[in-house]
């Protein structure tokens, strides 16, 4: 009797898993993804000496993992479980190390596809966990993880055919550097030359839909003082003025402006982008994620935070930006009773950045007499300024801009600022 194959012998493993559905439960869901995981490096091996119909099932049974993925993504597995989280980011980043030299195999054969169709979801599902791991998750990323950046970095800059691990490398960045704390890594393997070269030869290098996506994750490297730093010494604004952009970012393209300006300098573009920006704000905290297209409330109260250090801006967002219901400065009050409650060490990093952005905020106003009223006169603010202010607990993340102060540090000026005990 003819022994089972190697690939009937793993397809065999992953039936188990395949009517699992939205009715399951969460630890069923999250188990089976890790198992499947788990078990993906024996489904790369199989296809080396997998039949042409063995090579076809290999690869239906993908769909078993995109599938389940997919529940867990739908059922927030990974938002509400840390530990998972950061445990399918590992094995997804150790198989990716594993099979390096998929970035830089030419060869065409079916195998080859295979393999591709299958590091490209493995980068998706990477892609997907990273972004709710947290700044500590950075030991996750080891000297063989870096080596993994640059191989997937070198292949972007030698590829001009619009190729799947492209797309699948610019997504997976994406992300990645939409956690701040990871700048530095990125940084320091070399993404910073490159994204600029991608940038200048978007039209010709990548698919149209991924052209924007350059952009962002420039906006993401310049939130980071490392990464301000070394933007500007590529001289960065001018390569952003002299190329062809789609109106559409126009937006991302002032608020990378206003990152990579210094403070001293920090100039009006114009009333309608001060318009754009606030209203973003707002949809971002109406949100219940504190999202808008992606973005988190705190990168777009980074960008006002900055604009604030120039007083004429500070006067004209207060005093003649007008939103529906309540005034600006409410809206801030609203979102610090909000956010300040929850502060921890283990609370959401986004949310306790989204603290010190605030607290950042009312220490410029409070330089102006003239708001005085509006903020004194809240009791539950002024409650939060003075408990910040005696709270010795230094919640700032290593990524906080320098021209910021802590929580403590910004309530102890807004209470000098306004002549008020704490």
């Amino acid at each position: 009797m003819d022994l089972p194959s190697r690939s009937q012998i793993i397809l065999s493993k992953m039936n188990e898993f395949y009517r699992i559905n939205l009715l399951d439960s969460d630890d069923r869901i999250k188990f089976a993804l890790h198992e499947l995981i788990h078990q993906w490096s024996e489904v790369l091996a199989a296809a080396n000496d997998a039949s042409d119909d063995e090579l076809f099932n290999l690869n239906v049974s993908r769909g078993f993992l995109a599938q389940i993925f997919g529940i867990a993504l739908f059922k927030d597995c990974f938002a509400n479980d840390h530990s998972f989280t950061r445990e399918i980011s590992r094995m997804c980043l150790d198989l990716l190390v594993n099979h390096i030299d998929i970035f830089t195999n030419k060869n065409s054969t079916s195998i080859t596809i295979f393999l591709i169709s299958n590091i490209r979801l493995i980068m998706e599902v990477s892609s997907h966990s990273s972004s709710f791991l947290w700044y500590t998750d950075i030991d996750l990323f080891n000297e063989n993880n870096c080596q993994l950046l640059i191989a997937m970095r070198e292949h972007v800059d030698k590829d001009f055919t619009h190729d799947n691990l492209t797309d699948g490398i610019i997504s997976f960045i994406w992300t990645i550097s939409d956690n701040t704390s990871f700048v530095p890594l990125l940084l320091k393997v070399g993404y910073a030359e490159s994204l600029l070269e991608w940038i200048k030869t978007c039209r010709t290098k990548f698919r149209e839909d991924k052209e924007n996506a350059l952009i962002f994750i420039l906006q993401n490297m310049v939130r980071h003082d490392d990464g301000i730093e070394q933007f500007n010494h590529l001289h960065t604004l001018k390569i952003i003025e002299q190329i062809q952009i789609n109106l559409n970012i126009s937006l991302e393209l002032s608020m990378i402006r206003v990152l990579l300006t210094d403070i001293n300098q920090i100039k009006l573009e114009s009333i309608e982008f001060l318009n754009k920006l606030i209203q973003l704000i707002i949809n971002a905290a109406k949100d219940k994620e504190y999202r808008h297209d992606g973005s988190h409330v705190c990168e777009l109260l980074t960008i006002l935070t900055k604009l604030f250090f120039n007083d004429e801006i500070l006067h004209i967002i207060l005093c003649k930006i007008e939103i529906k219901s309540l005034s600006i400065i409410e809206l801030f009050i609203s979102l610090l009773i909000k956010f300040y409650p929850n502060l921890s060490s283990n609370n959401d990093p986004l949310e306790n950045f989204t603290c010190v952005l605030l607290m950042n905020i009312f220490w410029r106003i409070s330089y102006h007499q003239e708001y005085y009223q509006m903020i004194c006169d809240n009791e539950q603010l002024m409650s939060i300024i003075k408990n910040a202010a005696n709270n010795e607990k230094n919640f700032v993340d290593t990524f906080m801009p320098r021209t910021m102060k802590s929580i403590q540090q910004a309530a102890i000026e807004i209470l000098k600022n306004f002549n008020v005990k704490n």
